[in-house]
């Protein structure tokens, strides 16, 4: 049986993770999904936290596989790039995007401070709003990954109706990897894939990719 990390979005919590963590469990892997730092409580919490508290964060627990939902993505693929895992599941990764450092960096010195997403479509329990620098230390984050030290097989799946991260970021992703790659489309749901219309699909497909990692 193998050790698996669960990885949550930004802004999200746990409990994002939870059809996941339910699918493994039942094959008897050993499943974490945490809430990472900042996380779970109210917005302001955020405040002050970033990137490198959330890839040390999941350090702190040895993992055979890491599965991570959109930033939790990419933190994945940071531990992997470390040569903390054998496997990855990416679901909705984010490319590096310099236009995005470059805007948040402007808007940040003209005194914004909080970008505001709304509730849940899905029922995710999840930050209304996120502090920009948050924002702006994740992508910051991403940018300095070197995603072609990542030589471990990775399946990255897709929601082709994304609305928050482009669909042509997996391709991104995927392309810049070294090891092998598995691809996943969802035709159905948007990005938090986790909790939407195709999270069966998904559900199965990380069964099978655990089980062969």
């Amino acid at each position: 049986m193998a050790r698996v990390l669960c990885l949550h979005g930004l802004g999200g919590s746990g409990a994002t993770m939870w059809p996941v963590v339910g699918t493994l469990n039942a094959d008897d892997h050993e499943v974490l999904a945490p809430t990472l730092p900042g996380h779970g409580g109210l917005p302001d919490e955020l405040v002050g936290v970033g990137w490198q508290d959330w890839v040390d964060a999941a350090a702190g627990w040895p993992a055979d596989v890491v599965v991570g939902q959109s930033m939790g993505a990419m933190v994945a693929l940071t531990l992997a790039a470390q040569g903390r895992c054998r496997g990855v599941v990416a679901i909705n990764p984010l490319a590096a995007d310099p236009d995005a450092i470059d805007g948040l960096e402007w808007r940040i010195s003209r005194g914004h401070e909080w970008l505001d997403v709304g509730s849940s479509t899905v029922g995710e329990f999840a930050l209304e709003r996120v502090p920009l620098t948050a924002l702006l230390s994740m992508h910051q984050g991403i940018a300095a990954l070197n995603l072609g030290s990542v030589t471990a097989p990775v399946l990255i799946v897709t929601s082709a109706n994304d609305d928050v991260v482009d669909p042509a970021s997996s391709d991104l992703v995927a392309a810049a990897l070294s090891g092998s790659v598995q691809r996943l489309t969802l035709h159905h749901g948007g990005h938090v894939a986790t909790l939407d219309t195709d999270r069966d699909t998904l559900c199965r497909a990380v069964r099978a990719f655990v089980a062969s990692a």
